[in-house]
Order: C-alpha cells, then sequence, then structure tokens
C-alpha cells in the first residue's frame, strides 16, 4: 500500500509539473502575442502530460519487485530505475499499450454514448451509469494491461542476475 501510495502522489507532482509547464509555454505564447487555438492547448498538454507519464513508468517496476522478489519499497523503486535505464522506447511502447488498451477500449464506448442525443428522454442518473460503467470496464482492463511491466520486470531480473553470477564466478578468490 505504501508503494501505491508513493507513485500516487508522485504521479500527482509530475500532472502538477505539466500543468506548469504547460502554462509556462501558454504564457510565453502569449507574450509574443502568438496565436492559441484549441488543438495546439491540447498538443502541448498531452505532450507535458505523456512526458510525465514516460518518466513515471521508469518506476513501473518497483510493483513487480515488491510482489515477486519481495523488496522494500525504497529498494523496489532504485530497482525499478535500475532496470529501465536506457529503456525509453520500451517503457513508451509498454504506456501507449496500457493508455490506449485500458482508457480506449474500456471508456470511449461509454464517452460516446453519453454524447448522444436520444430522441427519448433519459433520467437524470443515466450519466452516472455510464461512468460507472466506465469505471468497471477500466478496472476490469487495466491489470492485463500491466502484465507487459511484470514481464519486463522477470526478463531484466533474470538478465542483470545472471550478470552478477558471470561476475562473481570470474573474480580471482
Amino acid at each position: 500500500m505504501r508503494l501505491c501510495l508513493l507513485l500516487f502522489f508522485l504521479m500527482l507532482a509530475l500532472q502538477g509539473g505539466a500543468v506548469l509547464l504547460s502554462m509556462g509555454v501558454f504564457r510565453f505564447l502569449h507574450r509574443f502575442e502568438l496565436q492559441t487555438d484549441d488543438l495546439l492547448i491540447s498538443l502541448i498538454s498531452y505532450i507535458w502530460t505523456g512526458l510525465g507519464f514516460l518518466v513515471l513508468a521508469r518506476f513501473a517496476l518497483a510493483v513487480p519487485a515488491l510482489v515477486l522478489d519481495r523488496y522494500p519499497v525504497v529498494k523496489a523503486m532504485f530497482r525499478s530505475d535500475e532496470l529501465t535505464q536506457r529503456k525509453w522506447l520500451i517503457l513508451a511502447a509498454l504506456l501507449a499499450k496500457s493508455l490506449i488498451g485500458s482508457y480506449v477500449a474500456a471508456m470511449c464506448p461509454f464517452w460516446l454514448v453519453a454524447n448522444i442525443d436520444f430522441p427519448v428522454v433519459l433520467p437524470d442518473w443515466f450519466p452516472w451509469l455510464l461512468t460507472a460503467a466506465s469505471v468497471v470496464c477500466v478496472t476490469a482492463v487495466e491489470p492485463a494491461m500491466f502484465v507487459g511491466f511484470a514481464l519486463l520486470y522477470v526478463k531484466k531480473s533474470q538478465v542483470s542476475s545472471s550478470r552478477e553470477v558471470v561476475a562473481l564466478q570470474m573474480e580471482p578468490s
């Protein structure tokens, strides 16, 4: 639970940083009287948020380290950072798979239904029903999306442990 809370607050800090950086870019554009349309605002916001999530993905292997190898929280964070060094492309692919798979596949259908003008009057609680259905679908889909991070941890930890064994064998006694 402590690791999940730590990752959650780290995500909040990265999101706050993304918002501040986006605001800085908008202030810079405004200072030079450059036009900003909705597409540019969305693009800049998504870029900073995506970079924040990519940095957070460096610690995505902390949970498998905690569960599989029973590392303490801080050591699991450092282990995840160690195993993901120079693996930005793999992390970006796993992050994209997770975001696209969970949010688009599980939430997009309900967002679309919420924006359809029905010829009948729907009850006031109907949007809440769609939100609840989205939450249930994301909850059902998301654990499978993180299998890639667990597999990456297992693969990387096996490679690093085999390197340690070889290094120990090559040391003179």
